[in-house]
């Protein structure tokens, strides 16, 4: 029994071992079905906006970024197939050993019970029985031996419900291997269609690309227009906070003086701002959530990322992204990505209004909105909406600039979001 202990340990181990090490090496199968299941919502948003596009005209600037978007999310889904099908990979293989492991400790187990039947058989009858315990030089040995018989009996049946154990798990193991096969063949299938809808959005966007092309001296002179508005935008958004952190830092300063230097919050560090205990707790709260905040549309796909880019249609122009912008739908709403208080609403043109909201040291930028439903002083609550985000008819898109600030330190929105 101690022989059988060791074996039931070491296989538990094994049977453990492949998990750990799968989630050591890469992501696991449930991180891989959610990453699918996001990729392919997004790839669904990306080809409601495209819907728009119809064949007799050529594609605007903003709707070839979506396309490029897609394809890059297309490969990314193409990619976590791949993935899954190595998982499911790994899974079919430590199946078939552990099938393999199972039945060999079956066949132990049966050679072992078929000695304690043969052994039974030989000492089957009654008599027999009788004359093992009678012959006993004392009580203490007659006992001993009365016990024996009994754990002799329990001891087949034990072996018997190990046998059937063991059999039921062989026939769950082959259940778990032929269902990760169906689900590979699945994914085969699903990878080979994704495999042939990017080649086809691949030439589309070369076509397309090659279209804007021709037009390259108005569309580059249209984004260099475009970063000067841009550069606009930032300097405002920089005065607005630059303000904001100024008239905190002089109330706070003059509580404290009024206080005999008591009262919070406490001052605040070189060119940083002032905040009090529940500004600190709402900035905390706001850190803790980084990468699980709600995004500042319902549904939407990310057209240009932070930071600098090359044009996709020329080379001569790199645009710079201080946010992320997002495309999204027709009258779509902009929202708040988290508890704050309105800071500043500020009408850049006519049809670009702009919502700052503070969440204690960080501040959240909602540019390109064509009305809002909120005013400086407001309390907002995540996920709240706070306008709605202007739809160009000439360029045939709704998007909104989506900025991340800690302070007057600008953050890559897209590591703060939910993904």
């Amino acid at each position: 029994m101690k022989k059988l202990h060791i074996i039931l340990v070491l296989l538990l181990l094994a049977l453990a071992t492949p998990t750990i090490a799968q989630k050591i090496k890469g992501k696991s199968k449930a991180q891989l079905e959610q990453e699918i299941k996001s990729l392919q919502k997004e790839i669904a948003t990306a080809n409601e906006l495209l819907k728009q596009t119809t064949k007799d005209r050529e594609m605007t600037l903003n709707e070839v970024a979506i396309l490029d978007k897609k394809i890059k999310r297309r490969e990314q889904l193409i990619t976590a197939y791949q993935e899954q099908v190595a998982v499911l990979d790994g899974e079919i293989n430590r199946g078939q050993k552990r099938i393999k492991s199972l039945n060999s400790e079956l066949g132990n187990l049966r050679k072992e019970y078929a000695k304690m039947i043969v052994f039974a058989y030989k000492n089957r009858s009654h008599y027999n029985k009788l004359v093992f315990l009678f012959s006993a030089k004392d009580f203490n040995q007659a006992f001993g031996r009365l016990r024996y018989i009994q754990q002799f009996t329990e001891a087949r049946k034990t072996k018997m419900v190990q046998i059937a154990t063991t059999e039921e798990r062989i026939s769950g193991e082959i259940e778990a291997c032929q269902t990760a096969r169906d689900e590979q063949a699945v994914l085969l299938q699903d990878e080979k269609l994704q495999q042939a809808a990017l080649q086809q959005e691949k030439a589309e966007l070369d076509a397309q690309v090659a279209q804007l092309r021709k037009q390259e001296g108005s569309i580059v002179q249209d984004i260099r227009n475009k970063q000067q508005q841009t550069q606009d935008l930032q300097k405002a958004i920089d005065d607005i906070i630059a303000e904001e952190i100024r008239k905190t830092n002089e109330e706070a300063e003059r509580k404290r003086r009024e206080s005999g230097g008591s009262a919070e919050p406490s001052p605040a560090p070189s060119g940083g701002m002032a905040l009090t205990p529940i500004e600190k707790e709402l900035s905390n709260n706001f850190v803790n959530n980084k990468g699980k905040l709600p995004w500042p549309v319902e549904r939407g796909v990310i057209s240009l990322s932070y930071g600098k880019h090359p044009s996709v249609v020329s080379d001569k122009v790199t645009v710079t992204n201080n946010g992320i912008d997002i495309a999204t739908i027709e009258n779509a709403q902009a929202r708040a990505v988290f508890n704050g208080v309105v800071t500043s609403v500020t009408k850049m043109t006519a049809t670009n209004m702009v919502v700052i909201i503070r969440h204690g040291e960080y501040f959240t930028v909602y540019s390109n909105l064509e009305n809002v439903s909120v005013k400086a002083g407001d309390q907002v609550k995540t996920k709240q909406s706070i306008g709605t985000i202007h739809t160009s008819k000439t360029e045939s898109k709704t998007e909104l600039h989506f900025e991340l600030l800690k302070e007057t330190q600008r953050q890559n929105p897209a590591n703060w979001l939910s993904q």
